[in-house]
């Protein structure tokens, strides 16, 4: 299936869950996130990278996470039509990108948003690149978030497109390279 197709297809799904379903998937998501920190614990005194969620998608329920692992998360920044990272001054606000006040930081690891994703670690994100560009020149550890439903066989990738290295369900979570959920 094209790619075009595939993200119509689970943007479609995604629309269809009621703001309940969101939220209770992102709970349960959450509770997959504090799960996959305390298997490995080095990340939490590291920069890590968020993002400020869409209307339509699943997220970590960022209080909650911070609750039971304090870490230092980054969020989305738009700098000259390229994404950066910074941690904010203050609670996140802002749509997709950070608002000011903030500082900019370099993540060692990031939460990805995407439409879908495949087992091999493939993404298939909105479609502008954002994520691809920041992530080729990145030696950050690449983390994937989704509903299971989000989920397919295959992601149809190009040169451009960066692999995950876990990716992170309300089920579950997945490490790519050893092929194997934990």
């Amino acid at each position: 299936m094209k790619k075009e197709n595939l993200r119509s297809e689970l943007l479609r799904s995604l629309s269809a869950l009621t703001e309940d379903e969101i939220q209770g998937l992102s709970f349960s998501l959450t509770n997959q996130i504090i799960k996959f920190l305390k298997i490995y614990p080095e990340l939490a005194s590291q920069i890590g990278a968020a993002y400020l969620p869409l209307k339509v998608e699943i997220a970590p329920v960022y209080q909650v996470l911070l609750h039971e692992v304090p870490v230092n998360l980054s969020f989305p920044i738009l700098k000259d039509y390229q994404m950066g990272f910074a941690i904010p001054e203050g609670i996140p606000k802002g749509g997709v990108w950070l608002d000011r006040p903030y500082h900019e930081v370099q993540p060692e690891w990031i939460f990805v948003p995407g439409v879908g994703f495949d087992l091999k670690g493939g993404r298939l994100g909105r479609g502008k690149g954002f994520y691809d560009r920041f992530l080729q020149h990145s030696e950050a550890l690449r983390i994937g978030l989704a509903w299971s439903g989000q989920l397919v066989n295959n992601i149809p990738v190009e040169s451009h497109d960066c692999h995950m290295d876990f990716i992170i369900t309300e089920k579950f979570c997945w490490d790519v390279k050893q092929q194997g959920k934990f």
